[in-house]
């Protein structure tokens, strides 16, 4: 019944004695009318091979004259066993409703014919029901018996959505293509000759192929009288003598024909005396019996090759030369598969053999079956493909320029032409393919003869050689057709207007509008039309010859200079009647700037009333359809482009990204995937080339409006384009958001102006601390103010005060919560949790209370969102739970992601699990990579001779390693490779690193590390950055100790080798697993004790190799699995602080304490040079730690200050005086607070003590010159 699928489902039928089956059906929407053609209605139905055995009749003559009697019409009338009431009366039920269905169309009005039977009336006619003498053949079934007589003709329309289709639907017709060339590169083959060979694409699961002979012989009859009168039967006879030699065709032998896998094709003559071949055959795929298919209706028809038109027309039209051609008996060069050709028979009478009829069957693919441009196609393009390298470049512009056998194209050099033809009649003569029929655009040689007005027909266009121009071919409209005027002419009417650009489409509008007119009317398809339409109609009509005047360039670029500057512009516009779409192409040079059209597309409004601003949206929609579709086909992606809108309320929904209604809301998703929403601009409706084809014009009218060329003021300079004020309509605009319960409460706090319009909480947080910032520099002394990038403490302050902002907003203090509530130092109102005892951070353990419907929860959730690299619910809401206790957390969540446009695209619905137990991770005292230390090592060199170096991430609690490699030095760089850190070990708390001065010394490439930038970076992640002393390695000892071995790996390992990129990646990650697996405590020999502990343990924890089948544990044995697990992780942290954490109290060595005083000279080692060189020093400054130790100075040398540590100082003499000259530390010295008390100094642990130096001591120095020195800024990076 060709209707389009609209979906599955799975039924499971109860059949009669309790058996169940569960069956796959297709689902489809139909629409049933009545015979007056008064009332009609849709239903959605299920596919079934077969509804009932048989169709009951009524046959009793009483029952059928008390039916004429009561003047009753009905469809279960059957005058005897041969002859039923209609002629074309369907033998078996095609439409069975459902008692949901049929109940609504009773209309309650029964009479009595019998005891036994009774005609009940219904919207679609009466039926009879009942028992009754009935023609039946051992079954009996229930019926109702419904005509419809009427058909959806959406699919005439199709020409008008060219390249302006819904996606969607191309994406389901690409599926069903995809399958059909599947099938078809299966099964192809090619014999000796160089010939393919095909097989028909036969639908899966096609209804039974009639015999087909009855219908044959009837038409050959009809054909052979046909030929008689035109005395053409002999031209006709001869057609199947060539054939026949040539071996297109075969005789089949009588005696072994079946009646089982076979089919007979119809043909009859067509006549074309202006052509080579004055008749030929034409066979009918179409041609079927009653109730029975057509081969036509079991094969895959495979794409729809009307859709290429305009894309070809668009290519046709960008070179200087237009050229087409076409292949010589294209289908017939094309085998057919043996056990195909029995489906491709037909029948013909011998010359001379008077009523001897003799059976003929197909070799080769048949012009009249629905599949054979399909096949056609994929030949050409399978052989195109497998081209040689030298011309690939040929092939490849053959593919684009193919429509069934024509080929159309054009090129920009006569050079070009002449290369084209050759190698493609050498490219597609070996497939057995001959180009022929070759014309070109005229030649700019004058002496040249063309013919004077010659047009030949282009993919349904008239192309006239010597103008080179295009226009409409206008024959089949000149013929008089009379007869009164129904819908079914005037449709007829308009579909002979073929124009795949478009240029007539204001046309065309009209026609269409009457007949949206006649089916408002409900009128049938001959039923003659009121007199208002027929004289609009035949007023339209007459005004059609103007069109023949109609001619537009072949070439867009024809006025085009070589140096001018192109432009894409796409003008859509509405009216009442109907929504269109134009593109217009604009070239602008020095001496002169031209515009010409290149598609436009219009489309009736649909007959249910849209709003005008809706219909404005439709046509912005179908605009950015056919730009997208055509800029790529013409090849002009890089060069700007305009859309161009004379609605305001269409332009602000488009560049609002806002919560509109469905049906904006999708319309506007789509327009800005396809287009950037900053293109879009807006225009009076006076200057809108579009106000034409959506409004619609007569002939004379288009004609004389040469809209086709652009509108005037798009040829001025930009400047001075039109340029107006976009305010819409707020009530239309904000009458499409979607709607929602709002609740007002009366809140003595209002939102800060910002918060609504910064974008991200980031950015809200950052603004933030500025304003703060210049609050408190503002009320300071110039010298006291602080600058530089902002801190974590800055940071976190801001964000205080924000969420302090949301909470007063949302919680009046009236609301039941259900939770204990408390506000904490800070003002924040935090809750009480059930481990509120446990030794954690208080973040976790009273987090803050924050609402679910504010907008600035919302970013933030977003932010975190995108921070986790979009994870999904139960991951973002496990990682807010640190800090936040988010009121209706999961539904919230689950709001901000569905916004998440990236999280829309590639994930549609997420998996549903059971949770799972809470992991150690979550609930130990401390996690691997908490405190982290980070170095870099390198260069290596690579076989390419460049550069690399590898970052070391060093866990100073579990000593494990994590390895990245990168390319340079940059900033950016090592920030990608702490990105990458982050997302597969956590986020540290707290990074140290050298501050970049003691690497100066090792390779003065890494000074283009800029710490700074690294760590405002890092404040933003909240990770709290600090750096050691410069020109001291071993502050970071708990690092380099780890850089020496995999230095030591890498030197024995790689030698002298220099490896590619991934090779070095591969190398440093089994560095990397070598590191973590050695042994952090004593490693005994003795077989029963126990395994030395290794970094990897924390990171991977105990593995366990067998896994028991789940569905055989019983719960019992899962908790012992359960506590077994819990006890191994416990022994591990018990035998790490036994093992490794009470053999770290021990000192290595024993280390007397050196006294240093101010004014000692030192020497000031340096690695970079040799000893003999390093500087000599004067101590003026001393610095001490929490432990009242000294280990950071200040030493002065001929080049300035330094700060140095003193394990890079070489004492040489003692001062005279015998008094420590160490002061106390200030109590707000903002250094006391960078280590934490008693951490250990060995070069194998954490070596990074507090210090507490005096910032103002800078101001009294002074330079060797005696100039005064500014107080350093290095020391403000230590915090």
């Amino acid at each position: 019944m060709k209707l389009k699928c609209v979906g599955e489902q799975t039924v499971t039928h109860g059949l009669f004695g309790g058996l169940k089956r569960r069956e796959n059906h297709k689902k489809y929407s139909i629409e049933l009318r009545n015979t007056e053609n008064n009332f009609s209605c849709n239903v959605e139905v299920m596919d079934q091979n077969k509804i009932c055995t048989s169709l009951p009749k009524l046959k009793d003559p009483k029952n059928i004259e008390e039916l004429k009697q009561l003047g009753i019409f009905a469809s279960d009338i059957c005058l005897n066993e041969n002859l039923c009431l209609y002629e074309n009366d369907p033998k078996e039920i095609h439409i069975l409703l459902g008692a949901d269905t049929a109940a609504r169309l009773f209309t309650g009005e029964i009479k009595n014919l019998s005891p036994d039977l009774i005609v009940m009336n219904t919207k679609l006619g009466w039926t009879v029901i009942g028992r009754s003498g009935i023609i039946e053949n051992d079954s009996s079934s229930t019926l109702m018996s419904l005509l419809v007589n009427d058909v959806n003709i959406s699919d005439l329309w199709r020409f008008d959505t060219l390249n302006i289709n819904d996606p969607a639907e191309n994406q389901s017709r690409k599926e069903l293509e995809e399958a059909a060339k599947e099938h078809f590169e299966r099964s192809v083959k090619r014999d000796n000759e160089g010939r393919y060979i095909v097989s028909l694409p036969w639908i899966h699961d096609h209804p039974p192929l009639p015999y087909g002979r009855k219908i044959a012989e009837r038409r050959l009859n009809s054909c052979i009288k046909a030929l008689e009168r035109a005395e053409k039967l002999v031209d006709y006879d001869d057609v199947f003598q060539d054939w026949q030699k040539e071996g297109i065709i075969e005789e089949v032998d009588p005696m072994q024909e079946i009646k089982q896998g076979q089919h007979f094709l119809p043909h009859h003559p067509v006549f074309k005396e202006n052509s080579t071949t004055k008749v030929r055959p034409v066979f009918d795929g179409s041609a079927k019996e009653r109730n029975t298919p057509s081969i036509n209706d079991c094969l895959e028809k495979g794409p729809n090759l009307v859709e290429l038109i305009p894309s070809l027309i668009n290519r046709f039209r960008v070179g200087k030369y237009g050229v087409i051609a076409d292949i010589k008996k294209a289908f017939l060069q094309i085998g057919l598969q043996e056990r195909d050709r029995p489906y491709l028979r037909f029948l013909w009478k011998d010359r001379g053999k008077e009523g001897n009829i003799k059976i003929l069957q197909h070799k080769r693919v048949v012009f009249g079956i629905s599949s054979s441009p399909f096949l056609l196609g994929a030949t050409l393009e399978l052989h195109l493909k497998n081209a040689s390298d030298d011309l690939t470049e040929t092939a490849q512009q053959l593919m684009r320029s193919f429509y069934v056998d024509n080929c159309v194209f054009s090129v920009n050099t006569k050079k070009d032409f002449a290369r084209f033809i050759s190698e493609s009649q050498a490219l597609l003569s070996t497939a057995k393919f001959e180009l022929r029929g070759w014309e070109h655009s005229p030649s700019e040689d004058k002496n040249e003869e063309r013919q004077e007005d010659r047009k030949v027909p282009v993919l349904g266009l008239l192309w006239n050689l010597p103008k080179d121009t295009m226009s409409l071919d206008m024959k089949s409209l000149m013929k008089e057709d009379k007869g009164p005027t129904t819908k079914r002419k005037i449709l007829s009417t308009v579909h002979r207007i073929f124009d795949p650009i478009g240029f007539s489409c204001p046309v065309t509008l009209e026609p269409k509008c009457l007949l949206q007119e006649c089916w408002k009317l409900g009128l049938s398809w001959d039923a003659e039309l009121p007199l208002l339409i027929t004289e609009r109609f035949e007023r339209w009509k007459m005004k059609l010859p103007k069109l023949n005047a109609l001619e537009i360039p072949r070439c867009v670029r024809e006025d085009f200079a070589e140096d001018s500057k192109l432009s894409i512009h796409v003008f859509c516009d509405a009216s009442q009647s109907a929504y269109a779409t134009c593109i217009v192409l604009r070239a602008e040079s020095v001496d002169n700037t031209s515009c010409q059209l290149i598609q436009a597309r219009n489309r009736v409004a649909p007959l249910k009333k849209i709003s005008i601003p809706r219909l404005e949206l439709l046509s912005c929609t179908i605009g950015a359809r056919l730009a997208k579709a055509t800029i790529s086909e013409l090849g002009l992606e890089k060069i700007p482009i305009f859309y161009w809108s004379d609605s305001m309320n269409a332009l602000y929904w488009i560049k609002r990204n806002d919560n509109w209604a469905t049906f904006v809301y999708n319309r506007v998703l789509e327009i800005r995937k396809l287009t950037n929403p900053e293109d879009w601009r807006h225009i009076s409706g006076t200057l809108n080339p579009a106000d034409l084809p959506s409004r619609g014009s007569n002939a004379e009218e288009l004609v004389k409006s040469l809209w086709w060329e652009g509108p005037n003021w798009l040829r001025m300079p930009i400047e001075d384009w039109p340029v107006s004020e976009t305010i819409p309509d707020f009530d239309v605009v904000n009458s499409e958001k979607r709607k929602s319960i709002v609740s007002v409460t009366n809140t003595t706090t209002e939102q800060l102006e910002y918060f609504s319009k910064v974008s991200s909480f980031r950015k809200m947080t950052r603004i933030t601390a500025w304003i703060f910032r210049f609050y408190k520099n503002a009320k300071t002394q110039k010298k006291e103010r602080k600058g530089g990038s902002l801190d974590l403490e800055e940071l976190d302050a801001a964000e205080k005060f924000i969420l302090k902002q949301v909470q007063s907003q949302c919680f009046s203090g009236n609301e039941k919560l259900n939770l204990q509530t408390f506000l904490d130092s800070d003002g924040l109102l935090r809750i009480k949790t059930k481990i509120s005892q446990r030794s954690d951070l208080s973040t976790f353990r009273f987090p803050i209370l924050l609402p679910s419907k504010h907008a600035v929860i919302g970013k933030l959730i977003f932010e975190k969102h995108v921070e986790l690299s979009h994870a999904g619910i139960q991951i973002l809401m496990s990682s807010l739970r640190e800090n936040y206790w988010i009121l209706k957390s999961r539904k919230t969540i689950r709001q901000v992601i569905r916004t998440c446009v990236i999280c829309q695209r590639f994930s549609s619905r997420p998996l549903e699990v059971v949770s799972t137990p809470l992991p150690e991770d979550r609930v130990r005292d401390a996690y691997v990579f908490e405190i982290v230390g980070v170095d870099l090592c390198g260069p290596l060199y690579l076989k390419n001779k460049t550069k690399c170096w590898a970052v070391l991430f060093t866990c100073a609690v579990y000593r494990a390693v994590h390895i990245e490699l990168v390319t340079s030095l940059s900033t950016d760089n090592f920030i990608l490779a702490l990105r990458r850190f982050i997302s597969r070990r956590g986020r540290p708390a707290t990074i140290y690193s050298d501050n970049g001065t003691n690497l100066v010394g090792t390779s003065n490439e890494l000074k283009s590390v800029d710490w700074r930038k690294i760590q405002e970076y890092a404040s933003v992640k909240k990770i709290q950055w600090k750096f050691n002393p410069p020109s001291d390695p071993c502050w970071g000892g708990f690092w380099e100790r780890l850089i020496g071995m995999l230095k030591s790996i890498l030197r024995k390992v790689l030698g002298k080798a220099s490896l590619q990129f991934e090779e070095l990646c591969t190398v440093l990650c089994d560095a990397e697993g070598i590191i973590n697996s050695r042994p952090l405590t004593y490693l005994s020999e003795d077989n029963e004790d126990l395994v030395a502990l290794t970094p990897a343990m924390f990171l991977q924890d105990v593995k366990e190799i067998g896994v028991p089948d789940i569905d055989k544990i019983d719960a019992k044995r899962m908790n012992k699995r359960f506590f077994y697990r819990q006890k191994l992780c416990q022994d591990l942290r018990k035998r790490f602080r036994i093992e490794y954490l009470g053999h770290l109290r021990e000192f290595s060595k024993i280390c007397n304490e050196s006294k240093i005083k101010e004014g000692d000279i030192v020497l000031i080692g340096d690695s970079n040079f040799k000893r003999i060189n390093w500087p000599l020093g004067r101590v003026i400054k001393l610095y001490l730690g929490k432990d009242k130790k000294v280990r950071l100075v200040e030493v002065q040398t001929k080049s300035g200050s330094f700060l140095r540590p003193i394990q890079r100082l070489f004492p040489l003499e003692i001062s005279q005086s015998e008094k420590s000259a160490v002061p106390k530390p200030p109590k707000s010295d903002p250094l006391s607070t960078m280590i934490p008390d008693g951490v250990p100094t060995s070069s194998d642990s954490l070596a990074v003590p507090d210090v507490n130096p005096n910032v103002n001591v800078c101001s009294r120095r002074r330079s060797r010159y005696f100039r005064l020195l500014k107080p350093s800024a290095l020391l403000d990076s230590f915090i």
